[in-house]
């Protein structure tokens, strides 16, 4: 019964290796079975030896590619990593390739699947081929994943400066929420906790960004779970928009500046 109030009912599908049943089923809503069965595709290419299966997410413009092969290995600091723009995907082989495919706007890694997002006109089935090809072609060669190491506490991690309610709110987070999310393709982000309103900011990433079922996610799903258990929690708020546009202001201004040093002066 504390299942049924914490957590929305989903459908799964069998496109995973077989795993021991979870007890929890995803906060995020799914599509009709018949609608997302048919959209579950599994591809392979016959000159290799690895087979790639595609998985739906709530988020009609982004897609779980599976690689029946581990992709991002956790080192208890980083449990996911995403580039959301072509310049942050330099840092990754794979990423640059896929930033390189018109379309794509971004792309996250989890430990066995790659999520990758595209902009809304640009239909799957003339993105696909190019996007297996690069993830083929990619754990086929060997190469590392990411080309500079990205060390750094993961935000669910209790630091020794946290609160009681903080430490409380990220254990839930990571432990009723996170598992789910990324079984979508997706993850969240803990940014912060105001004890004077009890509003928890958060930061959903994957194919949580952009989703038309994440405030739902939000309302139904984290809000409803954290303040069931921490009566000083009243509501939940997705600030990775604003978070993102302030970080595009910055970069401007910093390359405005870096131009206007290479402009010659005027005589």
């Amino acid at each position: 019964m504390l299942a049924r109030r914490i957590l929305v009912a989903s459908t799964r599908f069998a496109v995973r290796r077989p795993t021991p049943a979870r007890h929890f089923s995803s906060i995020l809503p799914r599509h009709p079975p018949l609608a997302t069965a048919k959209s579950t595709t599994a591809v392979l290419q016959h000159h290799r030896t690895m087979f790639i299966q595609t998985a739906t997410t709530p988020n009609e413009d982004a897609l779980q590619f599976i690689p029946g092969v581990p992709v991002l290995e956790d080192t208890g600091s980083r449990r996911t990593v995403e580039y959301t723009s072509p310049r942050e995907g330099l840092k990754s082989p794979l990423a640059t390739r896929l930033f390189a495919i018109e379309g794509v706007k971004g792309v996250m890694y989890g430990s066995d699947f790659v999520t990758v997002r595209k902009e809304t006109d640009y239909p799957w089935q003339l993105m696909k081929p190019d996007i297996y090809a690069a993830i083929m072609d990619h754990f086929s060669s060997g190469r590392a994943l990411i080309r500079e190491d990205e060390e750094g506490q993961d935000s669910m991690s209790v630091a020794d400066q946290d609160s009681d309610i903080v430490a409380e709110i990220k254990e839930l987070l990571e432990s009723r929420v996170r598992p789910s999310i990324q079984e979508d393709g997706g993850d969240l982000d803990f940014v912060g906790f105001n004890e004077g309103t009890g509003v928890v900011r958060i930061r959903l990433r994957g194919a949580c960004r952009g989703c038309a079922s994440s405030s739902v996610t939000l309302k139904h799903g984290v809000e409803g779970m954290l303040s069931y258990y921490i009566p000083e929690v009243t509501g939940v708020e997705d600030v990775g928009d604003e978070l993102e546009v302030q970080a595009k202001k910055e970069f401007e201004k910093l390359e405005a500046q870096l131009n206007s040093k290479e402009e010659p002066s005027s005589q």
